[in-house]
């Protein structure tokens, strides 16, 4: 196989799996089925071990990407997710079965080119952003005219749009600190070309180290590498896994200790196939240390 093709239309199993999981019937593609597919797909979490191991086992081959059909058979068995490519692509699949229109964007964070992506989905002839790589459980409108906040529990977010660049930008935001975090274009990303940069984003730096998300009623819990953020209602507690790190992963995501660990041995070699093939990155602000 020389390139690979994404086509929505070879995924329904996986969409179905994913659909009699959360029991989400067949409705009228509307806003009140939207937020229903979103808060459903929040429950898959954001994480980079699959991804990592996954790397190790095919560095070089298209077999590396992780399609819908392994995501959903991973969540329901060992409660692993993905990233936003591989979550992006799967949540595009199901909308599109689902009966919305929707297309894939890429998006830029800081000078990073085309390091995160997300989806424009339509609306009663409105634009939206779903973001399945931020866990975020409602579309936000799309406007030129007008900032759109949207608030959790634990965050904030605000979309605004920037007429010098003709991009709209994500800011997030808590009590005390408002973050950019990447711009898009609404224009839609072919899907050959999408692949093109997920294939790519095997060798950024973020796949350096471990990174975790995942919603835990109005929590979130983040974990990069050794650092930990808890954010809720009361505000974010913070602190370093310095010990059983295996196990704390299993309490806080329900991953397997097996998993971490066989994603701590293979981060050391796939840094040396970087090497190797000459993709290693030096160590920088990646799009995980982003969020």
């Amino acid at each position: 196989m020389n390139e690979v093709v994404l086509n929505p239309d070879n995924h329904a199993y996986a969409v179905r799996r994913f659909t009699d999981h959360f029991g989400i019937r067949p409705a009228a593609a509307d806003g009140e089925l939207l937020v229903k597919i979103l808060r459903a797909f929040a429950e898959i979490p954001y994480e980079n071990i699959s991804k990592i191991i996954k790397l190790n086992r095919y560095f070089l081959t298209l077999d590396r990407l992780r399609l819908p059909e392994e995501v959903i058979e991973d969540f329901l068995c060992h409660h692993l997710g993905g990233t936003c490519f591989s979550l992006s692509f799967f949540l595009h699949c199901i909308l599109q079965h689902s009966g919305f229109n929707t297309h894939i964007v890429m998006a830029d964070m800081h000078r990073r080119a085309n390091v995160h992506c997300a989806l424009i989905a339509f609306l009663q002839e409105a634009l939206y952003l779903v973001d399945p790589g931020y866990l975020l459980t409602q579309p936000m409108r799309i406007h030129p005219d007008r900032t759109r906040v949207y608030r959790t529990p634990h965050s904030g977010m605000e979309l605004r749009f920037d007429g010098d660049s003709g991009r709209y930008q994500l800011y997030t935001f808590d009590r005390q600190t408002i973050k950019y975090r990447y711009a898009f274009f609404t224009d839609p990303t072919p899907l050959a070309e999408f692949a093109h940069h997920w294939l790519a984003s095997f060798y950024q730096s973020g796949m350096h180290g471990l990174c975790l998300t995942r919603r835990v009623q109005d929590q979130l819990v983040y974990l990069h590498n050794d650092y930990l953020q808890i954010a809720g209602q009361d505000g974010k507690n913070t602190r370093h896994v310095k010990t059983n790190y295996q196990q704390v992963v299993a309490k806080l995501f329900d991953i397997a200790p097996e998993w971490v660990e066989r994603a701590q041995e293979a981060l050391a070699d796939n840094k040396a196939l970087e090497r190797v093939h000459g993709f290693y990155q030096p160590k920088g602000r990646t799009d995980y240390e982003a969020r």
